[in-house]
C-alpha cells in the first residue's frame, strides 16, 4: 500500500496550493495581493505572483514544506540563500531583475520584477527520469 501524504490547503486572494504541513504565510499578507501560485516545484521553493504597491512581483520563497520536494527545508532555503548570490553577481539587463531577498517568515524569500510569460519546463511534464 503506498503512504498517503497528508496535504494542507492555503487560499489567498482566491489563490489556493497546498503543502505537507501547516505554515504561516503572514509575511506574505504584509506584501500585497497574491495572484498566481506555483506549488509543483520540486526544489522546495513555492513561487508566488504578487500585486504590490510598486507593481507585480514574482516572489521564490524556501522555507516551507512543499508537496514536491521530500528534502530538508532548510536545505532549500540555503539553495535559495546561494542562489541569490549568483543573482547578485549576473546581474544584467537581460535578465530578471532581483528587487529584494531576506528571511521572510519562518524561510526565506527572493522578490524579482513580474514578466509576463510562459513556464519553459512544467515539471510535471518532466518526472525522473525523463528530467
Amino acid at each position: 500500500m503506498k503512504d498517503s501524504v497528508h496535504t494542507v490547503t492555503y487560499s489567498m486572494d482566491g489563490v489556493s496550493w497546498q503543502l505537507r504541513a501547516p505554515h504561516d504565510f503572514a509575511w506574505l499578507v504584509a506584501l500585497g495581493k497574491v495572484f498566481a501560485v506555483f506549488d509543483q516545484q520540486d526544489s522546495g521553493n513555492l513561487s508566488f505572483g504578487v500585486t504590490t504597491p510598486s507593481g507585480n512581483k514574482f516572489i521564490k520563497y524556501a522555507g516551507a514544506p512543499t508537496l514536491a520536494y521530500s528534502g530538508d527545508v532548510q536545505a532549500a532555503v540555503a539553495r535559495l540563500q546561494q542562489a541569490v548570490r549568483v543573482y547578485e553577481d549576473l546581474d544584467h539587463p537581460a535578465l530578471i531583475k532581483l528587487c529584494g531577498h531576506g528571511p521572510a517568515g519562518q524561510g526565506y524569500a527572493a522578490v524579482f520584477e513580474w514578466n509576463e510569460g510562459e513556464n519553459l519546463h512544467p515539471h510535471w511534464s518532466f518526472p525522473p527520469p525523463a528530467k
